[in-house]
């Protein structure tokens, strides 16, 4: 093919019109504002106009145009490439055409008054003859193939755009009459939600933020009320989130602990591939949803258990020290046995009437290490069960948890010093050895990975621990300590024991 050179010519800005057909979505022929807005919104254009105005307009890549006249004079043209630069020096001749970012643009003028008196009312242009001619081109300076149709994500961000302070959710229905425009509104502001969310995992972050996250997918869990409110967002008929004053980054940046649990924990399920459209959790006649629902909401399903059965009724008279039984006296109600005990409720259970039972682990200030059996540990270790059953959960809760984390290392090392296995390093290290060696073991099968694949939120994960130990904004209280405990003592328990002992060690 012969090459024929396309003519240069230089063009006012004002005869430079934005290609509207670039726009693959319902849109008004000559809704340049509305282009104006999505690029702005979309392309960073103010980015490119703050470049511009800082640094100069330097033309070594020109705008590709075609004559926006059907006789096609030459005193108009429709820009088919280079609509962002184009879009930028528009603003700064005038930046009453963008509304939204008119004060912003007013800034960089009067920041760069004399850059600004420098700016070109005239730019030099590439002139093809119709599109097709131009196409091949356009394609090249991009992706090297043909421009695609927007994808929903794009979509929403264009709706999102025309809403500023002139323009109203109202008034783009009004707009596009025949647009599910509240659904790509929700999809919009759920984007920039899950991007300013504060993630712990910064590679979860990035998907959220992503396309990998597609918001076709997504939205089949937030369009159900109960599973957006475990997130923390709420929708007005527009398909705003409330508090409709506040932007969706702010109500993300300030979202409760338990709700980001929550919102990292679903956001991962999609990562792993777990949820999609089709997953029953987001169908509320499914058995599968209320139960989704209560793990986003951190409710723990307790099923039913058998009543214990009847035990013989204790002795009500006083027990003389040492006989093995608890002392009680009747005076305040206080042991008078080997240690003071917090006193629980009354069951009923345990004795005649008046006599209590223990209280639960859980209104205990100390961990129950009861049924760990460390005496035969080395001294050093056994030290730190001492200190770990003695330490003060209410105001050393952060203690008690690396203490914990120190425990659980320091047992694997002795479990396994002297075996055909022995392990050395970090706590993450030592665990594999943990998980080869014990990982079928159907009673500690949960416990092992809850402890090996948690993420930092998980009380009791290899991560959780390592961000209490080394990230100075990290927390945890009381309850969180428990929790992990919970997670961590029955594989203790296993581990106190020999390597060459087969099964679970018994309490």
């Amino acid at each position: 093919m012969a090459y024929e050179q396309l003519p240069m010519v230089e063009v006012d800005l004002d005869g430079l019109l934005l290609d509207l057909e670039n726009y693959r979505i319902p849109t008004r022929r000559d809704d340049e504002a509305g282009a104006l807005k999505y690029l702005f919104a979309s392309e960073d254009v103010l980015g490119a106009a703050r470049l511009i105005i800082r640094e100069g307009y330097f033309d070594n890549e020109v705008p590709i145009v075609i004559s926006a006249t059907p006789s096609g004079k030459l005193d108009r043209y429709t820009v088919l490439e280079g609509n962002r630069r184009v879009s930028a020096l528009k603003a700064l001749q005038d930046p009453t055409i963008v509304p939204g970012h008119e004060a912003q643009l007013r800034a960089l003028l009067k920041r760069y008054a004399v850059e600004a008196d420098n700016l070109p009312q005239r730019i030099r242009v590439l002139v093809a003859p119709d599109r097709a001619t131009a196409a091949p081109h356009v394609a090249r300076l991009h992706t090297g193939i043909s421009k695609r149709r927007w994808s929903r994500d794009q979509q929403a961000t264009f709706y999102y755009s025309l809403v500023d302070d002139q323009t109203t959710v109202e008034d783009v229905k009004a707009q596009y009459p025949d647009v599910e425009v509240a659904r790509f509104m929700k999809m919009a502001v759920m984007r920039r939600f899950l991007s300013a969310a504060p993630f712990s995992d910064h590679s979860l972050r990035d998907y959220a933020a992503s396309d990998d996250l597609a918001m076709s997918a997504f939205e089949y869990a937030y369009r159900n009320k109960d599973i957006a409110s475990a997130i923390g967002v709420e929708f007005d008929k527009d398909g705003m989130l409330l508090p409709r004053p506040s932007t969706p980054e702010k109500i993300a940046a300030k979202l409760p602990k338990k709700r980001l649990i929550a919102l990292e924990y679903l956001v991962g399920e999609f990562r792993a591939g777990r949820l999609n459209t089709r997953s029953p959790e987001f169908k509320k006649r499914s058995a599968d949803h209320q139960p989704f629902v209560d793990r986003l909401n951190g409710v723990v399903s307790i099923p039913a258990t058998t009543p214990p059965a009847p035990t013989a009724p204790t002795p009500t008279g006083p027990v003389q020290p040492g006989s093995g039984g608890t002392a009680t006296s009747t005076k305040g109600g206080q042991s008078s046995g080997g240690g003071a005990q917090p006193q629980g409720p009354e069951t009923g259970t345990a004795g005649g009437p008046g006599s209590r039972g223990p209280n639960h682990p859980d209104t205990k200030d100390t961990l129950d290490l009861s049924g760990l059996q460390y005496e035969s540990a080395p001294l050093n270790l056994k030290l730190r069960y001492f200190e770990l059953r003695k330490i003060g959960l209410g105001n050393l809760s952060i203690s008690a948890a690396i203490l914990m984390r120190s425990v659980l290392e320091a047992t694997i090392k002795v479990h396994f010093e002297g075996s055909s296995t022995p392990v050395t390093g970090e706590l993450s290290a030592v665990f594999k050895q943990v998980a080869t060696s014990y990982g079928q073991d159907k009673s500690l099968k949960s416990t092992i990975a809850a402890i090996q694949s948690g993420n930092a939120h998980r009380h009791g994960s290899i991560q959780w621990f390592n961000l209490l130990a080394h990230s100075a904004d990290a927390s945890a209280n009381a309850d969180d300590v428990r929790q992990a405990w919970k997670v961590v003592s029955p594989l203790l328990r296993r581990l106190l024991h020999p390597p060459t002992q087969t099964g679970p060690a018994t309490p």
